[in-house]
């Protein structure tokens, strides 16, 4: 399989590590949350192998190419505009979660709206480049910051203050029935792989997915979810967890580094986060832009003989994102996140559904 196809991948796993799937998992914590994190695994390593298998029935083409060759528009208009949305308010949720963790933890003087508007300003360069500069883009960035972030998860685990006591007692609720809510949250991780509905034609030959490659996805993903779910509470243990909304970020502080430069952890585990962050929420501004773009293309935006209907998606997703990081708080925030990903199983539903549709057609 292709060394971008394991980007996209990884890099959802990894930013969801302290957005808003770990504070669910510890809040579900009673409810089955390791049955349902098994379960999550299982269905998620699934999900992905029959999206790159439907995908490489059309090798080179994007999900909007595919349904505009072999359905009608009555079909492919609703359904790419319902994937374009969606994608739009993934990267949403990620945007502002960062920035109520940036302004609370780096930068607690500085307003909203202007750590909101710096961020989307940077992100908007990365929307408008072509989708194999973002591809360069993300293997760049994120291959310079893996080997950091493995150092941090190890003096995580490493240090003296964890306490496995927590994590053993953590696991005796494995009888205890999943949830729907921890498992919708848990399944989530592996959302990255639908990026490929747009970064498909990037991939001329079939992505071969077979037992190595199973086997690589899953092992990262039970060690991201069990790194998520069982190291907070190593660390703080139940009674202060289900209190904290970043539990992650006030593990990271839990450490020390005694003999290095910077001492307190935290710093440097935001900093590399925020840039797993940006690679996040660029894949998936990219991917939602290129959507809307295959269905809206306004011929009277133009100036100087160029249309500028990329531009106005952008100044959209800018302008949306600001008026809601002003109008919600934490609290909503992780409410509406809750939400969104209790109803990301008709996601998953329409895509499947949509290839289906295609696919017969193809065969006619």
């Amino acid at each position: 399989m292709s060394r971008y196809m394991y980007y996209l991948i990884f890099v959802t796993m990894v930013a969801n590590i302290i957005a808003t799937v770990p504070r669910i998992l510890v809040i579900e914590s009673k409810n089955g949350v390791i049955f349902s994190m098994i379960a999550a695994l299982f269905v998620g390593v699934i999900f992905t192998y029959f999206v790159i298998l439907f995908f490489n029935k059309f090798s080179g083409q994007s999900f909007p190419e595919i349904l505009k060759k072999y359905t009608s528009k009555w079909f492919y208009i609703p359904v790419i505009v319902y994937f374009a949305f969606s994608w739009f308010l993934a990267g949403t949720i990620t945007l502002i979660t960062y920035v109520f963790l940036f302004t609370t933890f780096v930068s607690l003087e500085t307003p909203l709206i202007t750590t909101t508007l710096a961020f989307v300003i940077i992100v908007s360069f990365g929307m408008l480049m072509k989708s194999e500069s973002v591809l360069f883009t993300l293997e760049i960035v994120f291959v310079l910051l893996l080997p950091i972030l493995i150092f941090l998860f190890v003096k995580i685990i490493t240090d003296s203050n964890l306490e496995w006591n927590f994590v053993q007692v953590a696991m005796m609720n494995i009888n205890i029935s999943p949830s729907y809510r921890s498992f919708s949250a848990a399944s989530y991780i592996f959302i990255g792989v639908v990026n490929i509905v747009i970064f498909n034609s990037f991939f001329k030959e079939n992505l071969k997915f077979g037992f190595k490659q199973i086997t690589i996805i899953s092992t990262i993903g039970a060690l991201v979810l069990f790194i998520t779910y069982f190291i907070p509470i190593g660390f703080n243990g139940f009674e202060q967890i289900e209190h904290m909304n970043f539990p992650w970020v006030s593990t990271s502080d839990s450490v020390r580094m005694k003999y290095g430069v910077i001492e307190r952890l935290v710093f440097i585990f935001i900093i590399i986060f925020l840039g797993i962050s940006f690679l996040s929420l660029l894949v998936h501004w990219h991917v939602s832009l290129k959507l809307f773009e295959s269905i809206f293309h306004f011929n009277k935006l133009k100036w100087k003989n160029k249309n500028l209907t990329s531009y106005f998606f952008v100044v959209l997703f800018g302008a949306i994102s600001i008026y809601l990081v002003t109008k919600i708080d934490e609290f909503e925030l992780f409410k509406y996140s809750s939400y969104f990903y209790n109803i990301f199983p008709l996601f998953y539903f329409i895509l499947f559904l949509s290839l289906f549709v295609a696919k017969r057609r193809a065969k006619v």
